[in-house]
């Protein structure tokens, strides 16, 4: 059996990080966990649009906030693949802040979900309310357990003793997942400002009719 290589340490001035050409097990098991979630989503998606399309669903106001919350998960996730890009090509202390920089712009944005959350509950439209208002907590808190998931990832990549090959391989592992979670609060973003009961209503075929 031949020996596993080893990866040295890099050299002073830095190198590109030549990754195995083949696909890891750890790649294989970020498409499965992605496909996973991505299916748990598209099932909360459709039992959305289902609820949405009777007669009691009333449509929570404007939340601007999310708009700024996207903006701020879209940084995000651009700071991470340069953080990922970075480390591939060896440029490790710009890679190391740029990893900074995205992580402190992902908690910004669960942050920001946080104090939605609270305001909507200081305007009286607390969980319980309505159908619509728990919809909007059940998919928004799912999506920011998701993404915490993946601070925690990237804080995993925080102790320096991690040599410089696996810091780039979890690194790019880190960003698909980031990347795949900002697609994914797209989706729900795109579903929760423009779906309406009556285009629930034709989706479902219900016609408006009462529970």
């Amino acid at each position: 059996m031949r020996p596993v290589p080893s990866w040295p340490p890099m050299p002073p001035g830095g190198a590109p990080i030549a990754l195995p050409p083949r696909r890891a097990a750890s790649q294989v098991a970020l498409w499965w966990l992605m496909g996973v979630i991505g299916m748990l989503f598209s099932l909360m998606l459709v039992a959305y649009v289902m609820r949405m399309s009777l007669g009691d669903w009333r449509p929570l106001p404007p939340v601007n906030a999310l708009w700024v919350n996207t903006g701020v998960l879209a940084a995000a996730c651009i700071v991470m693949q340069s953080s990922a890009s970075q480390a591939r090509r060896g440029e490790l202390r710009r890679s190391r802040r740029d990893w900074g920089l995205a992580g402190a712009l992902a908690l910004a944005f669960v942050v920001g979900q946080l104090w939605v959350w609270r305001d909507l509950v200081a305007r009286h439209y607390g969980v319980s309310g309505n159908p619509a208002n728990s919809f909007f907590f059940l998919l928004t808190g799912l999506h920011a357990v998701h993404l915490i998931g993946g601070l925690v990832a990237w804080a995993c990549l925080m102790p320096r003793r991690l040599t410089h090959a696996t810091r780039a391989r979890r690194l790019w592992l880190t960003a698909q997942y980031w990347h795949f979670l900002f697609a994914l609060w797209i989706v729900l973003f795109v579903a929760i400002v423009n779906l309406t009961p009556e285009i629930a209503q034709r989706l479902c075929g219900t016609g408006g009719v009462s529970p």
